[in-house]
């Protein structure tokens, strides 16, 4: 009777761990979120129409975390951006970005992005010579690379400086909780997106798959103990 009872619980465990894996409504494991812009903004390496765009995470096994920018429905991806961890005092209750602040009829840039409830957002890598422009319009430090980047994937692995608006450079260096700050610069608040958003094929769902894997494992095995009980 006791082996039935493992048997019978590890079944029920298969079938949560199916129904917590699966995505929730407005809550993904890739923090989808979506912000509708009424005027150009630029993010690193391209500048952006007005519209709706929807920011996803798309790697989280390495340092600089890769940020995604899509289409507002998410089926025309536009950017993929390196970014280092940036942390706030205070959460925000609300997805928000914030803009460095661009001279009046240049596109507003994008610094940080922060999803809801949490204190750690993701502040974006730009290419140097895009950066040192931006220095100079919004009068701030952009983050960039030490050495001459043009191009978005060279952000990747790159030293990282912040470039004064007279073109001095600082080193940054990367660490895994920087000091909290409280965030400045123009703020726009987003939704979090639907989770049946149908995404471009980067999308995986090999973190569900593991886990059904590993209890799909873990009820054969209950049963193998069983049958054995039984010869």
């Amino acid at each position: 009777m006791t082996i039935k009872r493992v048997i019978l619980a590890a079944a029920v465990l298969t079938v949560f761990g199916a129904l917590a894996a699966a995505p929730v409504r407005g809550e993904t494991f890739d923090k989808r979120t979506v912000f509708s812009f009424n005027r150009p903004i630029s993010v690193p390496g391209v500048t952006l129409p007005a519209g709706d765009y929807m920011f996803r995470i798309v790697d989280t096994d390495t340092g600089r975390k890769v940020i995604q920018v899509l289409s507002g429905d998410g089926r025309t991806p536009y950017a993929m951006l390196h970014s280092i961890p940036d942390i706030r005092v205070e959460a925000s209750a609300n997805p928000e970005v914030r803009f460095m602040e661009t001279a009046k009829g240049k596109p507003s840039a994008v610094k940080t992005w922060w999803y809801p409830h949490e204190r750690i957002g993701y502040e974006f890598i730009y290419p140097k010579d895009q950066a040192r422009k931006l220095a100079e319009e919004t009068h701030e430090p952009v983050l960039t690379t030490q050495v001459e980047t043009t191009k978005v994937e060279e952000t990747r692995t790159a030293e990282l400086a912040r470039i004064e608006p007279a073109g001095i450079e600082t080193p940054v260096p990367v660490v895994a909780e920087p000091e909290p700050i409280v965030p400045a610069g123009v703020v726009q608040e987003g939704t979090l997106a639907d989770a049946r958003t149908e995404l471009p094929v980067t999308a995986t769902g090999i973190p569900t798959l593991g886990l059904l894997g590993a209890l799909a494992l873990g009820f054969a095995a209950g049963l193998r103990v069983w049958r054995l009980g039984r010869a």
